[in-house]
């Protein structure tokens, strides 16, 4: 009997092209690279957004504040209701020297309430938006105030009071001036969506200016009540 051999049976494995499994490693690593840049952008732009919107905030805040508090104490002495001459009055000697400058509180006090109400009432709480350009957003100059505008919305809070203040200061040879303001004061708070921001505007209005010629008054203030 003849017995045929049989021949093995042939293995074939299928082994990659040499370079393609590093051709993948490098793909992920790039993609892997590609996410965390776009990552520390993201970071980066909100970074950006929170400090450029809370200084644009504070800046529109402040002017709106000053512009309307400015209106209102102008149109307010605009009306004639207050004269310089309300608030100070002066006691002379027999030879004419000022001896004494007398200010009327009660005046002061009616004029700083109504500066009061017409500041409060122009500065009350209110919404407002502001537009960031988005190319502010990468921090990059040449970028800045480029691109569409981002709209932030914000609230503004506000709390007036009005200080008495008054100075004596030299003007010259035998001259001597006497001031008499009211210095107005708004504290802001801006309420943003990522913090709170606070700010102070502070107006000075003049209510008298006296030179005085001669000898200096004994008493600057003699307050009347």
């Amino acid at each position: 009997m003849h017995f045929r051999r049989g021949h093995p049976k042939r293995r074939f494995c299928s082994v990659p092209p040499t370079g393609t499994g590093e051709r993948r490693g490098v793909r992920g690593l790039s993609l892997l690279i590609l996410l965390a840049a776009l990552s520390l952008f993201l970071a980066g732009a909100a970074m950006f957004l929170k400090e450029i919107s809370c200084q644009i905030a504070v800046s529109d805040a402040s002017d709106i504040v000053t512009v309307q508090t400015n209106n209102a104490i102008a149109a307010l002495m605009a009306e004639g209701d207050f004269q310089s001459g309300d608030f100070v009055s002066f006691e002379k000697n027999a030879s004419g020297e000022v001896t004494a400058i007398h200010s009327n509180m009660a005046k002061i006090n009616l004029l700083s309430t109504r500066i009061l109400e017409r500041v409060v009432g122009a500065t009350e709480n209110r919404t407002l938006t502001v537009y960031i350009p988005a190319g502010n957003l990468t921090g990059v100059s040449l970028l800045m105030g480029r691109g569409p505008s981002v709209p932030v919305r914000i609230i503004m809070l506000t709390s007036s009071r009005v200080e008495l203040g008054d100075s004596v200061i030299t003007a010259g040879i035998n001259q001597t001036k006497h001031q008499i303001c009211l210095n107005v004061i708004v504290d802001v708070d801006i309420l943003i969506p990522w913090g709170t921001e606070s700010t102070q505007v502070v107006t000075e209005v003049m209510i008298a200016d006296t030179l005085v010629v001669g000898k200096v008054p004994d008493t600057y203030l003699n307050v009347q009540k």
